[in-house]
């Protein structure tokens, strides 16, 4: 099979994206054959050298995978955590190693990305590519349209201006309003706290779409794999961005 730049080998066992593994290198956190390696350019043996990152020895992934899961409420998107047995890294059927692409709060439902390929993740999940997600959100009030205009334009926040997003009111009742709400960045819990900039507490927030990626056909708890057409959407983001 030949060499690989090190950051690409790291990306090819499904352990982080490229942007990552070279963050990894430069802290001293991977070592080949036993010594540890700071240059980014390093060229891998595949065959032959034996990589650990933080001590864990990495094996290439046969295969990229890709699941759509629609996370129920009261489960967390971390795949460890000694103090909770509701992870919905559990609720998918398969063993190896899978990381969420972004996060979910437990108090908020749908569409989570699960997969081993690092590249991918990482353009979905970086600010800098823009890629949009579409929420359903519930609130406490009416939301009347020159407020709905003056968080389109972004929210100013503790860690900083929220960039421009696009709100679609679906239904407004004197004391209740259901929207959808379409953001390219992920900052913690920002669209609660957007809301609450303005008086209005979020009562569900359940995540609709993530780029191209959507909720169709899966159930509350449930997964499917990627379809054809959303493999074509990740090899299309992948020839663009890498």
């Amino acid at each position: 099979m030949g060499e690989m730049r090190i950051n690409k080998y790291i990306a090819a066992c499904g352990f982080a994206s490229r942007r990552k593994a070279d963050e990894l290198v430069l802290n001293g956190l991977v070592a080949v054959n036993g010594e540890v390696i700071n240059e980014p350019g390093y060229m891998v043996d595949i065959e032959n050298d034996a990589v650990k990152v933080k001590n864990k020895l990495l094996k290439i992934q046969n295969a990229d995978l890709y699941y759509v899961l629609n996370k129920p409420l009261n489960y967390l998107s971390s795949n460890k955590d000694p103090h909770s047995k509701n992870l919905a890294r559990n609720l998918i059927h398969y063993k190896g190693h899978l990381f969420n692409v972004g996060r979910l709060d437990s108090d908020t439902s749908g569409l989570l990305i699960y997969t081993n390929d690092g590249d991918f993740a990482n353009i979905m999940t970086h600010p800098s590519y823009n890629i949009k997600k579409r929420y359903e959100v519930s609130l406490n009030g009416y939301l009347k349209d020159d407020t709905k205009d003056s968080i389109e334009q972004g929210v100013l926040l503790d860690d900083g201006k929220t960039k421009k997003c696009k709100i679609e009111i679906k239904k407004r009742t004197s004391n209740s309003t259901r929207l959808h709400i379409i953001i390219s960045e992920g900052k913690n819990r920002q669209i609660r706290r957007m809301f609450e900039k303005f008086g209005f507490a979020v009562t569900e927030l359940k995540r609709l779409t993530h780029g191209r990626i959507s909720l169709d056909g899966v159930r509350e708890g449930q997964y499917r794999v990627f379809t054809k057409d959303e493999i074509l959407y990740v090899n299309e983001l992948k020839q663009k961005h890498l």
